[in-house]
């Protein structure tokens, strides 16, 4: 009876970290970017029509889909692993893809449903420029012992 108790509250646990979450979906992340924040493992999950929720599940089900979760400056993303592909192609350099702290522009091929096809392009970092401060002063090279 102890461990029903435990799973109980590790599953309300659970569910009001999960209702706590701010979901975003790439159709609104149109023509407009988003900063991935945090990443985290996949989960399997599928949308049930008959109580209009999401099913989720740690383990491969039949009908589920393999979905990564991504904490983005917009809300909790959900991508498919294609779209993750795309995120790390966009960002690999010599042997390494690391998409946290990066921003990404999205677009559309403009359709809807199941036609429709998202395109990301990694915004480009801004290149740090020295500017002096005000308070700096000159070094003369007789000041520097050699």
């Amino acid at each position: 009876m102890d461990n029903l108790v435990a799973w109980t509250g590790i599953i309300n646990v659970r569910r009001k970290r999960m209702d706590n979450k701010k979901y975003t979906k790439l159709s609104e992340l149109v023509n407009s970017q988003f900063t991935v924040t945090d990443a985290f493992g996949y989960t399997w999950k599928k949308w049930d029509d008959t109580s209009k929720r999401m099913l989720t599940s740690e383990r491969y089900e039949e009908g589920f889909r393999k979905v990564y979760s991504v904490k983005t400056d917009k809300g909790s993303l959900d991508l498919g692993s294609g779209q993750l592909s795309a995120l790390l192609e966009t960002v690999y350099v010599r042997g390494k893809a690391d998409i946290i702290n990066r921003s990404f522009a999205v677009k559309s091929n403009g359709k809807t449903g199941l036609d429709i096809r998202y395109y990301f392009s990694a915004v480009k970092k801004e290149d740090k420029v020295y500017t002096p401060a005000e308070d700096e002063q000159e070094i003369s090279l007789e000041d520097i012992p050699f």
